[in-house]
């Protein structure tokens, strides 16, 4: 094992990973350096963690992972606020704590073991004398920058702008909600992080972006300043959220989030941690929990390893099949929150079926498990006697008529036979994740100048394929008025049942 560890950046995941190292092996010496110098504020408010998450921080270090629990606000529940009412999404299981508290336990732990923590400076990754250099510098990484050719870097921006402010004084559950003000639309995601902070993440439209001035507002902010023109507006679309009171601000401007994909997460001997090296919409609350995650790994996999490309190997390994599996659910999550204009009439109860059922993790079946009186509220608009057994809301969705100009079909659900005796329609192949891609506008412009057939999404089942059709169903429901179906597996009646039930397709078409 190397004698010397340089780690870059002294957030969450280089903190949290130069603790671990160091307590597992006390003879290494690990620095870790930080360009801030500990005399501005740290930038954000909350950040959001899980309980599985808080299971591996214990299994890691118990006494940390105490340290972290004590000092978050937990047990708040999760609600969606519609204009018709609130549906709560789940129960009290969330915690969150905020990023300079969290910074500070992180930071006396790492100390406590003998790490030394060197502030005020910025290293360049090949100036430092270390055996291991580890890149926890952030999304905006100049280390990976410094070799994008080596990791193999791609990174995309999302279409919606997003902003992070806070509040003084706790929300009584995380929440989402939409204030509409003429035909720009703000959402808000808010939860609490302590007993007199909240969070408030809002998103914007490319619409909203323009109509309401917040594009001239950014242009005439400073670097390292706050967009006080765009809170402004903000403080008054969010009056009754804020309860009269103003919002908090931190370097606080807009910005679009970055989807990062790496070929590979080391080179000779610099390793990527965290954001720097992956990155997954803050819809799911990710990013914190990925970092902390990936610092258990990469300690883990430098201790038990011989070699340094041993070890890389064995922490890529590790990490990198959850990690994409995540971003896959993050990359979902986003599209739905990105086109949320689509859907923001819905009732409460339908927007809820459809938020939680966005990225693909959770079925209607599992939904109603929880939520059975708002699950069968929200399937109203499919037909009557919704059945009062969860277990049995599948089938009954995909039985319900379709009945629409050019098509009408006994259930959501024929076979390719029923389908030729029911109707013509217009096949088109699809397998791409991304449904707002230019590929996929070109697509529903083609679609636009059409005749009025049923379309028919078709393609492998490969496991990705199928929910990217759903997804491109969805979109094309949003933006065409004809029926449109998924060719899906005869195995994936809960799969087809939630596309029907969530409004992502009409009909479903099984092998």
């Amino acid at each position: 094992m190397s004698r010397k560890v340089a780690v870059v950046g002294g957030g969450p995941a280089g903190l949290y990973f130069a603790r671990l190292l160091k307590r597992a092996d006390p003879a290494l010496e690990v620095v870790v350096h930080e360009r801030m110098d500990g005399t501005a504020e740290t930038f954000g408010f909350g950040v959001g963690l899980t309980e599985s998450t808080m299971r591996n921080l214990r299994s890691a270090d118990p006494e940390t992972a105490e340290r972290v629990r004590e000092a978050s606000h937990v047990g708040h529940e999760l609600r969606l606020h519609g204009h018709d009412g609130i549906v709560p999404l789940h129960g009290a299981r969330n915690l969150a704590i905020g990023r300079a508290r969290l910074l500070e336990i992180l930071t006396d732990a790492a100390m406590a073991v003998g790490v030394e923590i060197r502030r005020g400076v910025r290293v360049d990754a090949t100036s430092l004398d270390a055996d291991v250099v580890v890149a926890a510098d952030g999304v905006t990484s100049a280390t990976r920058d410094k070799y994008a050719a080596e990791f193999g870097v791609r990174s995309r921006l999302g279409r919606s702008r997003f902003v992070w402010c806070g509040a003084d004084f706790a929300v009584d559950s995380a929440y989402f909600s939409a204030a509409r003000r003429g035909d720009s639309l703000f959402v808000t995601h808010a939860y609490p992080y302590s007993p007199d902070r909240s969070t408030f993440l809002i998103e914007v439209d490319d619409l909203t972006w323009r109509d309401s001035g917040l594009e001239d507002f950014d242009r005439q902010v400073q670097p390292g300043e706050s967009d006080r023109a765009s809170v402004a507006l903000l403080e008054e679309v969010f009056a009754s959220d804020l309860r009269g009171r103003g919002l908090l601000t931190n370097r606080t401007r807009w910005s679009r989030f970055t989807n990062l994909t790496l070929d590979t997460w080391s080179h000779e001997n610099v390793v990527l941690l965290g954001d720097a090296a992956h990155t997954a919409h803050y819809t799911l609350g990710s990013g914190t929990k990925l970092a902390l995650e990936d610092a258990i790994a990469l300690a883990e996999a430098l201790v038990g390893e011989a070699s340094v490309a041993d070890a890389f190997a064995a922490y890529e390994g590790a990490r990198r099949p959850s990690v994409e599996r995540f971003k896959k659910l993050a990359h979902r999550s986003q599209a739905w929150w990105d086109s949320y204009r689509h859907r923001h009439e819905w009732s409460a109860d339908r927007l809820a079926l459809s938020y939680m059922t966005r990225s693909g993790n959770l079925m209607l079946s599992d939904y109603a498990g929880e939520q059975l009186p708002a699950a069968r509220r929200a399937l109203a608009w499919l037909g009557e006697n919704v059945p009062d057994q969860a277990g049995e809301l599948e089938g009954w969705v995909l039985a319900q008529p379709l009945d629409h100009p050019g098509m009408e079909l006994a259930g959501r659900s024929v076979s390719r036979d029923g389908l030729k005796v029911a109707a013509a329609v217009r096949e088109i192949g699809w397998s791409e994740p991304d449904v707002w891609s230019e590929a996929a506008d070109r697509l529903v412009s083609r679609m636009r100048g059409s005749d009025d057939l049923p379309i028919l999404l078709t393609g492998p089942d490969a496991p990705d394929a199928v929910p990217a059709r759903v997804d491109l169903a969805e979109r094309l429901r949003m933006e065409l008025s004809r029926p449109i179906g998924v060719q899906v597996p005869v195995a994936a009646t809960s799969l087809a049942a939630t596309a029907v039930a969530a409004g992502r397709a009409d009909f479903v078409v099984t092998r």
